[in-house]
């Protein structure tokens, strides 16, 4: 997903606007029919900038940098194993999108707050809420 987006397919391209938008694993809440079953993070690796995949397969049920091989839980957003977890806080923690439901339970992405004790800095990471 591209986030923020703009009138400019030039300027939507770049990789610090790209975000993925994930469905839990089942054991994790993901069966749960609201908000809390999702995430929206940054694609943004923050090792080395390269963008990240979600996997959601058993036996994996992970992010996966395929540069560096750093490892990102679904729930959280921090990386567990490869560079980025060896980085010291903010920079082990992926930025996050906080996401709402209307009354229809369309989700829509809350405007973000910009910083490492908010969403995050996209390339840079955050601080996590409850640690």
């Amino acid at each position: 997903m591209i986030y923020p987006k703009t009138n400019d397919e030039v300027l939507n391209q770049e990789a610090f606007r790209t975000w993925q938008f994930i469905r839990l694993p089942e054991e994790l809440g993901g069966t749960k029919n609201d908000v809390s079953a999702f995430r929206m993070y940054s694609s943004v690796c923050l090792h080395l900038w390269c963008l990240w995949k979600y996997f959601p397969d058993t036996g994996r049920k992970r992010g996966e940098c395929p540069c560096h091989g750093s490892m990102y839980d679904p729930m959280t957003g921090k990386a567990f194993a490869g560079p980025a977890s060896l980085q010291a806080p903010p920079a082990n923690v992926l930025p996050e999108l906080d996401l709402e439901a209307d009354e229809r339970g369309d989700i829509w992405i809350r405007p973000p707050n910009w910083s490492v004790n908010g969403n995050g800095i996209v390339g840079y990471g955050r601080f996590l809420k409850n640690a």
